[in-house]
């Protein structure tokens, strides 16, 4: 089977929210034009989206949905993101994530050497570390 990777299109912007809800991802700055869609045999599978920010670009929203999984739509979601990726690109995420985002040159950064806008993120989500949850932010430079 082949994954077909495209851009998302204005009308399945409640989709992707509904998506990144049921994920419990980040909400925040949810643009349809920053999203791709991986499809498998017609039907959306995953998703995955770059953030630009004033000060960086973010990687995120990484999703594959449950029944697509073990068939690598999340490497070909990332590859194909990074792909026109120039630059430094960030990404957060749970610290057992990282040796799986090192695969594409991600390499786990300190809170003071992370930009402002994801210093910020990380100190709202500090609180989430009461529950066992430890977000770490990641770069890769091109």
């Amino acid at each position: 089977m082949t994954i077909h990777i495209r851009q998302a299109v204005a009308d399945e912007q409640s989709m992707l929210r509904g998506i990144i809800s049921g994920a419990h991802l980040d909400p925040t700055h949810l643009r349809w034009q920053n999203f791709v869609v991986a499809e498998w045999v017609g039907q959306i599978a995953g998703i995955a989206q770059i953030k630009p920010y004033r000060d960086c670009r973010e990687f995120g929203s990484l999703v594959v949905l449950a029944e697509f999984r073990k068939r690598g739509i999340a490497a070909a979601l990332i590859e194909h993101c990074l792909a026109s990726e120039h630059g430094r690109i960030y990404l957060m995420c749970r610290d057992n994530m990282e040796s799986f985002y090192a695969r594409w040159g991600f390499q786990r950064i300190s809170f003071a050497d992370a930009p402002r806008t994801l210093r910020r993120k990380l100190a709202v989500t500090a609180v989430m570390r009461l529950f066992g949850i430890r977000l770490i932010c990641m770069r890769r430079d091109a």
